[in-house]
């Protein structure tokens, strides 16, 4: 007999959470506000059921808050450059939340939108969203889906789907803030490894002007080890060009990362079908107390979001990030907890 899903109103308001779970103790909480996970609960090597992201208390505080926690990312996960670029013949211009770029879909953004509940099992629970043409600039009707899935290997996998009216770009992420020890102030403690040895130099505008390799530079991530480098702590918030040349699975993933905390011994390793995965240190969280009384701040947790490169619409392989009528947008990554 299959377990009865949990399901309930947040805060009072007009959102709600959805519980998956699975035999080995691993919840996950998500809100159809923003189809964000709001809380990942796993077990530590000594038995002990803590939350592994960040997580505000209230739903009002996602709504005001700009660091994204948990959140499904698009139209376009990332940043573009002045919100410009150039399609089918004629220049678009979306709307900019930062002084020169357009980062995360800023008011279109799918952080901010009220899902459609589709189908919630134990295991699986599957939102939908419909957006608006000409929201801050994308002149498109999107119909997106994204489904969560949790397993007994205790991995947790989140799917795209999107559907577009008219050619439009589509970059989607996920923004978990990951702190494998809930304990632990920040996350220096972490080893890291990830399948890129080359990422994006940026601009002091956040935009990639050129590739370099990672050998011999605190960027390197090619085995496992320490985030800090040499006992330096070094804040990172670029992407990895991904090597994806290792054993690809039956969803067309391939190795991305792979995080590990030694004390408490839990650890996360990232599948993706994306060429690109973005490393955040969290250097601009604010101070705040998460949904587990935690205080948080600058490096208390950090993102590994998978997804195409920042400001690829004005790249040479702009077409590879344009969605349009009659195709489908996929895209799908797995986080495996504790293996």
């Amino acid at each position: 007999m299959s377990k009865k899903p949990t399901s309930y109103l947040w805060d009072n308001s007009q959102y709600h959470l959805y519980e998956l779970s699975n035999t080995l103790q691993t919840r996950v909480l998500i809100s159809d506000l923003g189809a964000t996970i709001v809380s990942i609960d796993t077990l530590d090597m000594a038995g002990n059921l803590d939350n592994i992201v960040l997580g505000y208390c209230r739903a009002q505080e996602y709504i005001d808050g700009n660091s994204y926690l948990g959140a499904t990312v698009g139209p376009w996960a990332n940043r573009i450059d002045q919100g410009c670029f150039a399609l089918d013949g004629r220049q678009v211009q979306l709307e900019l939340n930062e002084p020169t770029n357009h980062l995360h879909g800023a008011s279109a953004g799918f952080h901010l939108k009220h899902w459609q509940l589709i189908q919630h099992s134990s295991n699986e629970l599957l939102l939908a969203y419909t957006s608006t043409r000409g929201e801050a600039g994308f002149d498109a009707e999107l119909t997106v889906q994204v489904s969560f899935t949790l397993n007994d290997q205790n991995e947790l996998t989140i799917n795209y789907k999107v559907n577009s009216d008219r050619p439009c770009p589509i970059n989607m992420t996920n923004h978990s803030y990951f702190n494998l020890n809930p304990k632990a102030a920040d996350i220096w403690q972490h080893e890291l490894q990830i399948a890129g040895d080359s990422y994006l130099v940026t601009n002091e505008n956040n935009i990639p002007v050129q590739q370099e390799w990672v050998e011999n530079s605190h960027f390197d991530f090619c085995q496992l080890r320490l985030l800090s480098f040499d006992g330096t702590t070094i804040d990172i918030d670029h992407c990895y060009l991904l090597n994806q040349n290792g054993p690809m699975d039956e969803k067309g993933r391939y190795f991305a990362a792979y995080l590990h905390e030694p004390i408490s011994g839990r650890s996360i390793r990232v599948d993706t079908t994306e060429p690109g995965i973005q490393l955040y240190t969290g250097k601009y969280l604010p101070h705040f107390s998460s949904r587990d009384a935690r205080k948080c701040g600058p490096n208390s947790a950090l993102c590994l979001e998978t997804q195409h490169f920042p400001d690829a619409v004005n790249s040479p392989d702009a077409e590879s990030v344009i969605l349009r009528p009659g195709q489908q947008y996929r895209q799908s990554t797995k986080f495996s907890f504790n293996q």
